[in-house]
């Protein structure tokens, strides 16, 4: 064989492995962000919809592979053949690969409006929390418990619970894969998801609507926990963190100065700080992230955060209205000491 011949049996190998390399690299324990492994009602019946019609897709695959195959070996060209027999139409066939894929797609409509109907249902005892989408975070209101927290939303496993979604500035999307399916939160308008978390654990969730320079980076955590561990977070959301002492004293006082400007736009149960603009900051210590999921929450990463908000979410309003340098190194210590001290004493459930 020529070297000429090789070369694109080579190309094409190589090609063959460089996909197979990537998707073996989608395969692995840690999948935060799959559908395939549903963990709440809404996202069982996306699921259980899905297996249904990924076979189908795969028995129309092989068929109509499978005859194109057949038809490029049985009727190939060969040297001696001469001008086939032209065929004008056959009724009997186009009959039938009219049909078939016409029930196939009936049947898959079918399972899909039913899907939606029950996707649909707000039972009327579920939990109501009101999911507000911001750029680039979320925040999260139970106007029955008179608790409001941000980027961090709290669910008792095995209750219904009723999202009611919304959007003060662009569509967003609020989308917890393994927990219930994609549902817009459109401004002036309220849409509504309706689950239950089947199992406990903390749970990844984003904006599946892209919304902005920071699309990526809207991040929240799903924390579903029992019925008595959810209580006791209710309790102490109610309560006012504990004053705080020694450095974390120093922090509050930067956070509560107005030269500084942070309760301008940010809220903590039990201080002068009210603002509405930006998250709550209640018990920001317990969070699992920092700006809407963009950092892990240590002390490190919040000390990046407030060095420079705009070098880790550029375009974000705080970036706007703060700049590099605003904090001196003491100043950053202080407030990391403050914001990291006011802690939840409950037991969270491992990551999912």
């Amino acid at each position: 064989m020529s070297i000429r011949r090789q070369l694109p049996i080579r190309l094409l190998l190589f090609a063959y492995l460089i996909c197979a390399a990537l998707v073996l690299a989608a395969c692995g324990p840690d999948v935060p962000a799959t559908t395939l492994i549903p963990k709440g009602t809404h996202a069982q019946r996306v699921y259980d919809l899905l297996v249904p019609i990924f076979w189908a897709a795969v028995a129309v695959f092989v068929v109509v592979e499978s005859m194109l195959v057949y038809s490029v070996i049985r009727f190939r060209r060969r040297p001696d053949a001469a001008i086939p027999v032209q065929i004008h139409g056959n009724t009997r066939i186009e009959i039938l690969w009219t049909v078939a894929p016409a029930l196939i797609l009936l049947v898959i409509a079918v399972l899909t409006f039913s899907t939606q109907a029950a996707n649909s249902v707000q039972p009327p005892q579920a939990l109501q929390i009101e999911v507000i989408g911001h750029q680039w975070w979320w925040e999260f209101k139970y106007p029955s418990l008179g608790v409001v927290t941000a980027n961090d939303v709290y669910v008792p496993v095995g209750q219904d619970v009723t999202f009611n979604q919304t959007s003060i500035d662009v569509i967003h999307a609020p989308w917890m894969p393994k927990i219930a399916g994609k549902t817009d939160a459109i401004p002036g308008h309220t849409n509504f998801v309706s689950f239950q978390a089947n199992q406990e654990g903390i749970y990844r969730g984003l904006c599946a609507e892209f919304c902005g320079e920071e699309h990526a980076l809207m991040r929240f955590r799903v924390v579903a926990v029992q019925q008595a561990v959810f209580d006791q977070w209710v309790a102490q959301q109610k309560v006012a963190p504990a004053p705080p002492t020694g450095d974390a004293l120093r922090g509050q006082q930067v956070f509560l100065s107005a030269q500084k400007g942070c309760i301008g736009c940010h809220s903590i149960n039990g201080t002068t700080a009210k603002g509405v603009t930006g998250p709550n900051l209640t018990y920001f210590g317990s969070r699992e992230t920092i700006a809407a999921g963009s950092l892990p929450n240590t002390p490190e990463n919040l000390a990046t955060w407030l060095r420079d908000p705009g070098a880790v979410k550029p375009g974000n309003i705080m970036s706007t209205v703060v700049k590099k340098g605003w904090l001196s190194e003491q100043e950053i210590a202080d407030l990391i000491t403050y914001l990291e001290s006011m802690q939840l004493t409950i037991t969270k459930p491992p990551a999912n």
